[in-house]
């Protein structure tokens, strides 16, 4: 590298060791001066040429330079230089360093001359460009106002929108070389979109103004009223809204959605595309202007008036397509020579996007859906309403896929609405069922096209049964986690929000939101049964179709029921996770890819067995095991003891809540598995003993059969036997058994030794009886010689010992075959089976 001279000003590299050693490394010949007297002597010699480094842009001495012309660079300049091996840059202007090379910059909204000057040489000092006007090859643009050609030119070519805190952080930053122009950190001195805007909002309710004015202030705008001379925007809720005399007159009346448009383009739209003439400002007459929509309206009005007064006057060719127009009774394809539609080059029909309500919506038929034509047959009408209800399901399908799927997963400005994840949760299987209700579309409409009395029209939906059954369960199985991620981004993404406010507003929505759309497959297949069933009404049995319908019907409710059950082990599997969450030293092996929640109920323990009486418990009941789980007393619960769908609640949410020591309400017994239970025990009911059941179980490491009882807590949703007939369900089922009532048994009370005091027991009770044996035991200690506590026990032989069904004293089996006999005749007419006990 050829030598360079370089002039030391103002400072010393002494104490700079890196600067010293990338001024040796990149052969440096250097000097120090110190005044304007040794600066200029040292220009005596024209033929060398000097680099002068300076510490800092400011002061007498870097003035002198400047104005003699001279190459003046910083300290960052030597060592990036030194670092990459490049020589010295030949700057005409003052360089400090480089952080911002390659960027172009441009300015507007600034109206101090020292200000701009100020800020023009700093970004020259750090290496940018400067352009006064603002092109496509701009790349910031430094603004101090959202208004102008210049900010909406960076708007359309996407440029950088950034305040002139950026320009101060990179000063401030100028020694640092990991520094970029996109550093996220240096992101958030973006220009807010409402910067320096006063906004006021008229004609939504309170709710809604108050959130319209919480992102007023998140973008950097001021919410105020519209009588506020600094008013600079008045948003109102549609045209139509009346709008008080003594507003500001240099506020613009802007539709919302320029205030959500702006969010969501995360820029302040421009408000002419939106703007709302003032009706007060010029009298109203012949050459008033009034709002663009009336306007518009009006225009139509005449447009048809004068279209129609044609086709009145014309030949026949026009008086028979305005009979075709005015034909109720006429299909579709019969009046494609309408403006309606458009022939694919199929020759199918393809309709306009239609509105979602059907008094808005392009109908598949001139027939209104609900009236019938009586010059067609009964079965052909039926077919036009299903035709009619395709038609406009696939709209609404087309309307989700182009209106909002494929928009967000496109690039916008301000970067992507949503993660990819997300907007793949939402819209799930979406496409898929579009791709197959394109197919029934088509060939419905190829049937009404050549209609005869004897085209086979459930042909049409057992050939796509099994893509339906493809396409359906995913999106309906997860359906619940769907609306919970967009009710979730609705409220955590404000641009997300606004892009769902500006779509709800176009007219393909019909004032819809996405959730009101999304349901529509939900609801789709259960509408497509019941026309169906009403086609099969008015088809003659020896019609070819009739088969054809009622198997198009069986294959519809296959598909529900496949649906229903797959839903119900998809949520069976996700409560899983929930009730490890929600118990205490929840064993990890509880949760299992095969294994699902079938119910839960409440009870209060009646024997010592898995814990002390009078404790309330609650059972888990999952396909293939149990988990006995002690419930910790000082909440309530908020469910009753049902079913697995009681339980479920929106993913991510606890269904339980916490005691006030934030400790979970659950707590770990016992897990057990299905095959462990030999019986279920039915206690009958009578006045003092209502709700009991046993049951009992022998595990591989006990060496005699165990038997515990329980109390059920009052259910309203299910009956003790529905309870009881659904657990020795699944006990059939993990046993492979096909008869359930094998594993069920009916018993008294006092066959199962239960007492009075047994019947009576609740968890109250149990507090008080712990209290007293911790009571006992200190009072025991305090009067004992040896100090060493003695404890009584007592236990029943029925809580610990053998089965009922063996004899304690003899260790015999009573007759177990006839008891087997016994239990399994129906339960309605099941023997008594007495239980042979002793204490």
């Amino acid at each position: 590298m050829p030598a360079v001279n370089i002039c030391i000003t103002g400072f010393t590299v002494a104490s700079n060791g890196e600067l010293d050693l990338a001024l040796k490394k990149i052969n440096a010949a250097t000097c120090n001066c110190n005044n304007e007297n040794e600066i200029n002597q040292l220009l005596q010699d024209i033929n060398t040429e000097w680099y002068f480094l300076l510490d800092e842009f400011q002061g007498p001495l870097f003035d002198i330079l400047k104005t003699k012309r001279q190459r003046i660079i910083g300290p960052p300049i030597i060592l990036s230089c030194a670092d990459d091996n490049k020589p010295l840059p030949n700057c005409s202007r003052p360089l400090y360093c480089t952080l911002l090379h390659g960027a172009i910059l441009c300015f507007t909204g600034f109206k101090e001359k020292d200000l701009i000057a100020k800020l023009v040489n700093m970004v020259h000092s750090m290496g940018a460009s400067i352009r006064k006007e603002m092109t496509a090859r701009v790349t910031h643009l430094i603004a101090n106002t959202v208004q102008g050609e210049k900010y909406r030119a960076a708007v359309n070519f996407g440029a950088t929108i950034l305040s002139e805190d950026w320009i101060y952080e990179f000063w401030n930053k100028r020694m640092e070389r990991n520094l970029t122009l996109d550093d996220p950190k240096l992101m958030r001195h973006r220009l807010m979109l409402f910067h320096g805007c006063h906004i006021a909002f008229h004609g939504f309710s309170d709710s809604e103004r108050q959130h319209m004015e919480e992102n007023t202030k998140m973008q950097g705008g001021r919410p105020t009223s519209i009588t506020d001379v600094n008013c600079t925007h008045i948003v109102v809720e549609d045209c139509n809204t009346d709008i008080p005399q003594n507003t500001s007159i240099k506020a613009k009346i802007v539709k919302q959605e320029w205030f959500w448009e702006s969010i969501q383009l995360n820029a302040c739209a421009d408000e002419l595309l939106y703007l709302i003439r003032r009706s007060n400002i010029t009298p109203l007459g012949n050459n008033s202007i009034n709002t663009p929509g009336s306007g518009l309206r009006s225009r139509k009005r005449r447009r048809g008036k004068i279209d129609l007064s044609e086709l009145l006057t014309r030949g026949d060719s026009h008086n028979s397509l305005l009979n075709n127009v005015l034909d109720l009774s006429v299909s579709m394809l019969e009046a494609s020579g309408t403006n309606s539609g458009q022939a694919s080059p199929s020759g199918v029909l393809s309709p306009r996007p239609p509105l979602l309500h059907h008094s808005a919506s392009v109908s598949c038929c001139n027939t209104p859906l609900g009236i019938r034509d009586k010059r067609h047959t009964a079965r052909k009408q039926v077919i036009m309403e299903l035709l009619q209800t395709e038609t406009n399901y696939v709209g609404i399908l087309n309307t989700i896929i182009n209106l909002f799927k494929l928009p967000l997963e496109q690039d916008q400005r301000g970067g992507p609405v949503l993660t990819s994840g997300e907007i793949k949760t939402i819209f799930s299987s979406i496409p898929e069922i579009l791709d197959v209700h394109k197919i029934i579309l088509e060939s419905l409409q190829q049937i009404l096209n050549d209609w005869t009395e004897e085209r086979l029209v459930g042909e049409i939906f057992t050939k796509n049964a099994e893509a339906l059954l493809k396409a359906y369960p995913p999106f309906v199985n997860f359906f619940e986690l769907t609306k919970e991620t967009l009710e979730q981004c609705d409220k955590k993404y404000p641009r997300f929000h606004a892009f769902l406010k500006l779509c709800q507003n176009k007219p393909e929505c019909g004032r819809q939101s996405l959730v009101e759309l999304l349901i529509r497959p939900v609801q789709r297949l259960p509408s497509t049964i019941l026309l169906l069933q009403d086609i099969m009404k008015h088809t003659p049995t020896n019609n070819p179709d009739s088969t054809k319908l009622e198997a198009a019907i069986g294959s519809l409710k296959n598909v529900m029921t496949h649906i229903n059950e797959d839903k119900r082990k998809t949520e069976g599997r996700m409560q899983m996770f929930e009730i490890v969450r929600d118990i205490e030293g929840c064993p990890p092996y509880l949760l299992s890819s095969h294994r699902y929640l079938v119910m839960r109920f409440d009870m209060v323990a009646l024997a010592d067995v898995f814990c002390n009486k009078g404790d309330a418990v609650t059972i888990f009941l999952f396909s293939d095991s149990i988990e006995i789980s002690k419930r910790r007393v000082g909440t309530k619960v908020n469910r009753t003891p049902s079913s697995a769908s009681n339980y479920a609640l929106p993913i991510g949410k606890s269904p339980l809540k916490t005691l006030s020591n934030n400790k979970l309400m659950y707590k770990h017994v016992e897990f057990m598995p299905l095959s462990y239970i030999k019986r279920v025990i039915d206690v009958t009911d009578t006045e003092e003993c209502i709700g009991m059941f046993a049951f009992i179980f022998r595990s591989p490491t006990d060496v005699k059969e165990k038997l515990a009882i329980f109390r059920l807590l009052n259910n309203e949703d299910m009956t003790k036997d529905e309870i009881l007939r659904k657990f020795t369900r699944c006990l059939a089922d993990n046993a492979c058994s096909a008869d359930s009532d094998n594993f069920l048994t009916t018993a008294d009370s006092q066959e199962v030794m239960l007492s009075k005091k047994d019947l009576h027991l609740d968890s109250f009770s149990s507090n008080l009886l712990r209290a007293a044996r911790k009571t006992t035991k200190k009072v025991g200690r305090a009067f004992s010689i040896t100090k060493t506590p003695k404890r009584n026990v007592y236990r029943r032989t029925t809580s610990a010992v053998a089965s009922p069904f063996i004899t304690p004293v003899s260790g015999t089996v009573v007759n177990s075959s006839e008891c087997l006999d016994d239990m399994s005749s129906p339960l309605p007419s099941r023997k008594r089976v007495a239980l042979s006990t002793n204490i």
